[in-house]
């Protein structure tokens, strides 16, 4: 795969992501829309953008080749009893929606794949590592309680627990 990208210097090199296997070393031509979301890359990023009809190049973006493929890089798992109050759950997956929403601003390929409710927990998958922990940090500003962050070594993948009795 590596050797479709072509680095100038040892700086291009530092910028790629090794430990994302949906990371490719090449540009999309320019510009390109994901068939699945709209997302457009332009300007050597995926970004929300608006194009006119029948120029852009079709593909699917990482984040969307993620969520068909159901292979998160962040797993958040919420529990407790303090989830069995329905004001709390309700309040609590309103500040993971809203996350989401300031998050995707910026970074339109961190997405939230899905919320799940299970035995009294909540289990989020994401896209990126980076927005589980977000999200863990956030609940846990919020409301307190326990808080576990879990790197998988030299992979992009986290495993956040947050817990409050």
């Amino acid at each position: 795969m590596a050797k479709n990208f072509q680095a100038k210097d040892r700086r291009d090199i530092k910028h790629l992501d090794r430990g994302n296997p949906y990371f490719e070393y090449r540009k999309y031509p320019e510009p390109t829309e994901c068939k699945n979301c709209g997302l457009v890359f332009v300007d050597g990023r995926w970004a929300v953008k608006t194009i006119s009809k029948g120029i852009a190049n079709k593909e699917i973006c990482p984040a969307c080749r993620i969520i068909k493929d159901k292979i998160p890089f962040g797993i958040c798992v919420l529990e407790g009893n303090f989830l069995k109050d329905e004001k709390n759950k309700s309040e609590i997956i309103n500040i993971i929606k809203n996350i989401e929403k300031n998050v995707r601003e910026k970074r339109p390929l961190q997405r939230i794949m899905e919320i799940k409710e299970e035995d009294g927990k909540l289990e989020i998958t994401t896209t990126y590592d980076h927005l589980a922990r977000r999200i863990g940090e956030s609940i846990y500003k919020a409301y307190k309680g326990e808080l576990v962050l879990k790197y998988q070594e030299g992979e992009r993948f986290a495993r956040v627990y947050w817990k409050r009795d």
